[in-house]
């Protein structure tokens, strides 16, 4: 029995020198790359779709409106009347003789080219007012403008011409306003406008409110009591209220209403950093920094806001559509940027009145604010997963 027990002994002390398989190998290889907290950050970013596309659309609307109105070689002030409310799409009615004209919702006739090209302007030789009709001549060729019931283009025979079809328009891709002027160019320079205002309004949210609420939260006690109280009797009413009040006293303007923006909408943010730094405040490294002597505001800027820079990231991002829709909504009444200077929020005024005869005037502006909004949102949201450390594998 004995003989049998040492057998088994040696037996489980003898190594096994058998050469591993490949797929048993392969189980046992590890990896020594260690991976950062932003490297997963950027990772995880980088698989939400929607949040990447989101980027790639900030960053078309930005180089857009930075050098769109560069390249479009029209200035957003420079009136057409001959051509105002122009559409983006245009009927090119070719005659017989292969000359094409377009007709415009005016009732004014114009030369064009095949490709889309409006040119010159042709003057009525008759107007038969009692029938409604308009007579033009060109190449020798006689030509009715009827308007009693629809508009109608007829040649010498009282015929509709034989070739119609409906192209972009070559003189202004996206159409004129109601008076003449080229909407590619103010969409783009509107949209420089927007943005610059939002951004700057971003800025001075992250600069007072990240310093204010760091404050309060740090010193905490009657300070953060004081302080806190003031932001709630500010909160208390709807910041819309304030922004009205300050551009009544300011007066119209970008750089007015970028200072009415900027001084109320920290207020949210102030109450994000000031709960950020009141749970981090109480951890080791404060504390180690305490005892070490470092001045109270070194330990906000080094160590409080640096950890808690996921959700002051985040609140900034999400931030920036809302100081876009004030923004607009301020233009749209009139207590925004001066015209005709635009904006987004101005293109909207002006398109309005025109809603049933050129409503690509009012979708334009419209289209413009919501893609950008919503691209911003979703990079917000795509930004709080990312950053989440729960979330991290």
């Amino acid at each position: 029995m004995s003989q049998i027990s040492s057998q088994l002994q040696t037996s489980a002390l003898t190594k096994d020198w058998t050469p591993l398989g490949s797929e048993e190998k392969e189980a046992e290889t590890t990896s020594d790359v260690s991976v950062t907290y932003w490297q997963d950050v950027r990772r995880r970013l980088w698989q939400n779709k929607l949040a990447v596309t989101s980027i790639f659309v900030i960053l078309f609307i930005l180089l857009a409106s930075v050098f769109g109105p560069l390249l479009t070689g029209k200035s957003y002030d420079a009136q057409q009347l001959s051509l105002r409310n122009m559409p983006p799409r245009i009927e090119i009615q070719t005659a017989a003789d292969g000359t094409h004209f377009y007709i415009h919702p005016d009732l004014k006739v114009f030369l064009a080219d095949e490709s889309g090209f409006v040119g010159e302007e042709l003057s009525p030789v008759s107007a038969q007012l009692k029938d409604r009709v308009f007579v033009f001549e060109h190449n020798e060729t006689t030509y009715y403008l009827r308007f009693s019931d629809g508009v109608k283009f007829e040649d010498e025979n009282h015929q509709p011409l034989p070739y119609k079809r409906t192209i972009w328009n070559q003189n202004y891709r996206l159409g004129t306003d109601s008076i003449g002027r080229d909407m590619l160019t103010r969409l783009l320079y509107g949209g420089r406008i927007s943005l610059l205002v939002a951004f700057v309004v971003t800025v001075c949210t992250l600069l007072i409110g990240v310093i204010y609420g760091g404050v309060s939260g740090y010193y905490g006690g009657n300070t953060d009591i004081f302080m806190m109280r003031l932001v709630e009797i500010l909160m208390s009413v709807p910041s819309v209220i304030y922004v009205i009040l300050l551009m009544v006293y300011f007066g119209q303007g970008i750089f007015n209403i970028l200072i009415a923006m900027a001084l109320t909408s920290w207020l949210g943010m102030a109450q994000l950093v000031r709960g950020q730094v009141l749970s981090l405040k109480e951890q080791e490294f404060v504390l180690a920094a305490r005892t070490a002597g470092v001045l109270p505001f070194t330990i906000i800027l080094t160590h409080l806001l640096p950890n808690s820079i996921g959700p002051i990231l985040v609140s900034a991002t999400l931030s920036i559509p809302g100081a876009i829709a004030t923004e607009a909504f301020m233009s749209f009444i009139g207590l925004g940027v001066m015209p005709p200077m635009p904006s987004w929020g101005i293109l909207s005024n002006e398109g309005i009145g025109a809603i049933r005869s050129s409503p690509y005037q009012i979708l334009l502006p419209s289209i413009a604010i919501s893609v950008t909004m919503f691209a911003f949102n979703f990079l917000g949201d795509g930004l709080r997963d990312a950053l989440d450390p729960r979330l991290r594998t």
